[in-house]
């Protein structure tokens, strides 16, 4: 590990300044005493310490648009890539490009170059990327492998903004159940002892109120421990596979989900064919895209049917990937060879479509976590209500 260091000479008192190599900081302090220097600061170099930072694929697709804009400006790639490699803001992702750069002096192409490297690059770049060598566009290509990795990051980002709503209302719920348990519960815990008796619902929310007030570290301590579990649980890939393809069958759910994943086909299956990718190689690649295994199966058995012979109208329309509204588009393209325009054309209204099954989800999720929290809070109320009738000889 590469440290940064300044001390003094304690033979000249010159101040002194330099890099070293070491295990630890301490380990440079005693190599600076042994040539006579105390160490007034030692600190890791600007690349190691870098190291902590995670590149994500929202990281890449601008240096990507970087390259497409300076390879058309005339400047070589190993130009184009040495000038991203002195990237100081982001020392892993100028690690990553260096890595590439290297890879390109040594003869590799730039597409196996970028699968060799330590970035995070979708597959499909990849493939993009070659294409464009083989073509003589390789800026063209760069920039549809930024434009699909940009619309890859906007579906993200807009499921994870629909569910952040659903999500908060459901966290100040539980906030609001655990106050009313912690602190007005308990207030009414002596009632346990009154010598009546108390209704069924009244008797086990006050007890529960109570126990949670006398071991507040073994409600918490286990709560805790059913949330790692979960986390656990959830991330396994059996489990992710299992809830995704559950997730399919869920009313209103299901059909969100699907439109959501035949607009992302359709993308990169456009991006790849205008870059020039393939048929088989642009089927291939759009079907390992998919998240759910019963739509990967209908995607990867295009493939066979057109490796057969059968045109991929035929196939779709065999398969049910897509609904029919769009076949009529992808015959067109397939008839007049505009079939990554027709494609393109199909994500835009899947993605139209996606946006307006979201908001019904919506509208579903919300009433029904306010009714799940109310139902919670409720059940509280009413027990304590019912004590306190029980207690005072009040029918209700």
């Amino acid at each position: 590990m590469k440290f940064t260091y300044e001390g003094i000479n304690v033979k000249t008192s010159e101040l002194v300044s330099g890099e070293l190599e070491g295990v630890s900081d301490v380990d440079i302090v005693n190599t600076l005493a042994s040539r006579n220097i105390e160490a007034l600061s030692v600190t890791p170099h600007k690349d190691e310490s870098g190291k902590s930072k995670k590149v994500t694929i929202s990281d890449l697709t601008l240096p990507l648009q970087e390259l497409a804009t300076l390879t058309e400006s005339g400047v070589t790639l190993l130009e184009a890539v040495g000038a991203l490699a002195k990237n100081k803001e982001h020392p892993g992702l100028a690690r990553g490009f260096k890595k590439i750069a290297s890879l390109i002096e040594s003869g590799e192409p730039f597409s196996k170059a970028i699968a060799q490297s330590s970035l995070p690059f979708p597959e499909y770049v990849s493939h993009l990327v070659s294409a464009g060598e083989l073509s003589g566009e390789l800026a063209v290509a760069l920039r549809n492998a930024s434009e699909q990795m940009n619309y890859d990051q906007a579906v993200r980002n807009e499921i994870r903004s629909a569910l952040t709503y659903p999500m908060v209302l459901i966290a100040s719920g539980v906030i609001a159940m655990l106050i009313i348990f912690f602190a007005v519960v308990p207030k009414f815990s002596h009632m346990l002892d009154g010598g009546k008796e108390l209704p069924t619902l009244a008797w086990l929310v006050l007890s529960a109120g109570k126990y949670a007030n006398d071991y507040p570290y073994v409600i918490f301590g286990s709560f805790g421990a059913c949330i790692l579990l979960l986390v656990m649980f959830f991330s396994n890939s059996r489990v992710k596979k299992f809830v995704a393809n559950f997730s399919l069958r869920i009313p209103v759910i299901g059909p969100w989900l699907s439109e959501q994943d035949a607009a992302k086909w359709a993308s990169l299956s456009s991006a790849m064919l205008g870059a020039r990718v393939g048929l088989i190689n642009t089927l291939t690649l759009a079907a390992e895209s998919s998240m759910f295994e019963a739509r990967q199966i209908k995607a990867k058995g295009l493939v066979n049917d057109v490796q057969s012979g059968m045109t991929l109208t035929e196939s779709l329309e065999r398969s049910a990937l897509l609904p029919p509204s769009s076949l009529n588009l992808i015959a067109v393209g397939d008839k007049t060879g505009q079939l990554a325009t027709m494609l393109g054309a199909v994500a835009k209204l899947h993605d139209e479509a996606c946006k307006r099954r979201m908001k019904q989800v919506l509208t579903l999720v919300e009433p029904v976590a306010i009714l799940i929290v109310g139902v919670m809070i409720g059940i509280m109320i009413l027990g304590i209500v019912l004590a306190i009738t029980a207690s005072t000889d009040i029918a209700i």
